[in-house]
């Protein structure tokens, strides 16, 4: 018994006095004697140290001590009904706690959970999202969608895809500073994402290396705020069709190089090897497959359509 809580069956036998307004109503709803009503009264009035009904020929009338252990005990019971409902019929759902890269979280996952809500309706979902990645199995953590770090010992990690990090810009921009050749970046501000996997330097590189970056422009330490930011026509961004795709999609971001950048393998899923069986780990990683094999059928729809233009 917990310390300081009375029997539970003084409890249930004070309320159901309390309930029908004497003992032997008390005694038929419990299915006791009126004798047995009054023992586990007296032994609650013990306990408490104080009466708790005034008794007066055959009826009883509580004391105002009574009635204020009445509703705050009343308060607890409705809690507890609520919580053995809710306990029961929540026997057949199942919870996945997920931590992601804030960028991929903002861009890509949060406008697709309705899809695995679909798919899915019987898990309930977690979200959260931040740089520095989770202890999985801490605090119930499933899984972890990681950006550019080696996946630990104990764990295994899918490839969500191959990113081609490459430039982009709004339209205004691009038309603004007559965006057409590679050699045309010296000339115009750009945008820098500190954490990205692939750095302007980088890219020139490999693509334009006769080019000199103009200096300055502006720097983010997330994709996404840079991405708002090129989408406002601030600058040109070095970003993956991943990240970037749903504002591509939209017109709100142009590749005017076509898809010329570097290929990356940034972001996986990772999960610890033990719980890889785990029905909930099982149908996102499905689901998530799924989304990417979509999305690279889209994206090469797009390109072959771009080649087949006069």
């Amino acid at each position: 018994m917990i310390r300081g809580m009375p029997p539970l069956k003084c409890l249930q036998t004070f309320s159901a006095v309390m309930e029908t307004g004497s003992f032997a109503k008390a005694a038929e709803q419990l299915n006791v004697t009126p004798s047995a009503i009054s023992h586990q009264i007296r032994m609650l009035e013990d306990i408490l140290g104080k009466p708790l009904f005034a008794r007066r020929n055959r009826t009883v009338l509580p004391t105002e001590d009574a009635i204020a252990y009445a509703n705050a005990l009343g308060e607890s019971f409705t809690r507890i009904a609520v919580a053995t409902s809710r306990f029961a019929s929540e026997g057949s759902v199942q919870r996945l706690m997920l931590h992601s890269a804030p960028s991929l979280a903002t861009l890509w996952l949060v406008p697709r959970l309705g899809s695995f809500r679909a798919r899915h309706p019987e898990i309930d979902l977690t979200l959260f999202a931040g740089h520095e990645p989770a202890k999985l199995g801490d605090d119930g953590v499933m899984i972890d969608i990681q950006y550019n770090r080696p996946v630990p010992e104990a764990c295994e990690g899918l490839v969500l895809c191959e990113e081609t990090i490459m430039p982009l810009a709004s339209p205004a921009f691009v038309a603004r500073h007559r965006l057409e050749r590679v050699e045309d970046i010296g000339t115009v501000p750009l945008i820098h994402s500190v954490r990205s996997v692939v750095q302007w330097d980088q890219w020139v590189a490999r693509h334009a290396p006769h080019v000199m970056l103009a200096r300055g422009g502006m720097t983010f330490d997330r994709a996404y705020l840079g991405l708002m930011a090129a989408r406002d026509g601030l600058g040109l961004m070095l970003e993956s069709s991943l990240q970037a795709g749903g504002m591509l999609a939209a017109g709100e971001l142009v590749a005017p190089f076509g898809p010329l950048g570097v290929t990356a393998v940034a972001h996986r899923v990772v999960f610890r090897r033990e719980d890889r069986a785990r029905p909930q780990i099982e149908a996102f990683l499905a689901w998530i497959t799924d989304e990417m094999a979509t999305d690279r059928a889209r994206i090469d729809g797009a390109q072959r359509v771009s080649r087949a233009a006069p």
